[in-house]
């Protein structure tokens, strides 16, 4: 999982839905494998991308999944 997408995307916290889908589209162009087509590292950035662009969209599809998480791990030891 992504750790900070914003600094994924190259934007600071609190950036505006518009700012975000900027800079999804310029980070996509940079990325997107049909452009790299040979270039394992491009997929594996435009699969950041990606999830970064979802986190910050759909915030509560996220919040979900860390609470399960969290949930999940509470009797693990190691």
């Amino acid at each position: 999982m992504v750790q900070d997408p914003y600094k994924v995307l190259g934007l600071s916290p609190g950036a505006s839905p518009e700012e975000i889908k900027k800079a999804y589209r310029q980070k996509s162009k940079e990325y997107h494998p049909d452009l790299h087509p040979d270039d394992p590292v491009a997929a594996k950035k435009m699969a950041e991308v990606n999830e970064a662009y979802d986190m910050l969209m759909n915030p509560e599809k996220y919040a979900r999944r860390q609470q399960t998480g969290a949930q999940g791990n509470a009797g693990y030891h190691s």
